[in-house]
């Protein structure tokens, strides 16, 4: 949730032949990106599975703050085999977990043109797309957004809303321009990076920051970790570990980016984090993609991250993670 000016960008490159998206993980982040592009005037098919129904028929529906809207996607699928041509635009905002690789989810849905979005959380999760598929562009994107799916076909927007590309590994590409053009147009402030490496890190230094000490607190928002100040101080010392990896690996982030993101998190109601959300419905957590990344980060370059090592170990207590092999 760190706060970048929008990047001005280019338009439509032809309102005759619409760009296809394909939505892969049309939970309340693919859900509600998918819905501003098909606001933006692009045909959105959403892939489900137990939500099939519930979206064929009635849409998906967005609780904002001052609005309501039901998106009906252009095509609704419960299987790739049932989209009839590659899209230009595949969009994974699956939760970034380790099993199954998201290369071999997608694969069935790749054509020779279409480009890769993974709107995730994590480090590091571009490369083995990429190396599943050399000749094809990748795109990071980043949403700095409070959402919550509170039933099937059903997402409630907080607040924020602003996502940021970038093409892996670096520069602004044509279709970058294009996407961040669709954005711009639904009326969501889109940034363009040329590094986004260095934009993963940023929001990084709030997710390993709030998402496991939430969970670890006892599924707490994200007021009640501030409202504490022994709280506040264990978010800043972890988010100042984070910057002093990132810098390590040369990427030095944003002056005040801690007071930038302790600010707009103050700003939005009381927030489950997407970790603690998970916890509290018993669903696998981006424990790896969070912090396990950051941890190697830190040993690939010798750097001590006691704060980020002890998180990660916690988090892998609470999850099971490993015990019952080493039993």
């Amino acid at each position: 949730m760190s706060p970048h000016a929008p990047t001005p960008t280019t338009a439509l490159d032809s309102p005759l032949s619409p760009p296809t998206v394909l939505v892969i993980g049309a939970g309340a982040v693919g859900g509600f990106y998918g819905a501003a592009l098909a606001r933006a005037g692009a045909h959105v098919t959403t892939l489900h599975r137990s939500d099939y129904e519930q979206v064929r028929q009635y849409g998906i529906r967005i609780d904002g703050l001052d609005r309501q809207e039901i998106f009906h996607p252009h095509r609704v699928i419960d299987r790739l085999e049932a989209l009839p041509d590659p899209p230009d635009f595949l969009l994974v905002s699956l939760k970034a977990l380790p099993d199954p690789p998201v290369a071999e989810i997608i694969r069935p849905a790749v054509g020779d043109q279409t480009a890769i979005i993974l709107l995730q959380n994590g480090l590091d999760i571009e490369e083995p797309v990429q190396t599943a598929f050399p000749e094809h562009e990748i795109i990071a994107g980043l949403a700095f957004v409070c959402l919550q799916k509170i039933a099937p076909g059903h997402i409630r927007h907080l607040c924020h809303g602003k996502i940021t590309l970038g093409r892996h590994p670096s520069g602004i590409s044509p279709k970058v321009r294009q996407l961040a053009a669709l954005f711009t147009a639904a009326g969501l402030p889109c940034q363009i990076t040329d590094t986004p490496a260095r934009a993963r890190w940023i929001k990084l230094v709030w997710n390993a920051a709030f998402n496991p000490t939430s969970v670890l607190a006892g599924d707490r928002t994200t007021e009640e970790i501030l409202r504490l100040p022994e709280g506040e101080k264990l978010v800043r010392d972890i988010m100042r570990e984070v910057i002093e990896i990132a810098a390590a690996h040369g990427h030095d982030l944003p002056e005040g980016l801690i007071e930038a993101h302790l600010e707009a998190t103050r700003s939005i109601p009381p927030y489950h984090t997407s970790m603690a959300l998970d916890h509290l419905a018993g669903r696998a957590m981006e424990t790896d993609a969070i912090l396990g990344a950051a941890v190697r980060a830190a040993r690939r370059v010798g750097h001590s991250a006691p704060l980020l090592e002890g998180l990660w170990a916690l988090m892998r207590l609470l999850e099971g993670d490993g015990i019952e092999k080493s039993g």
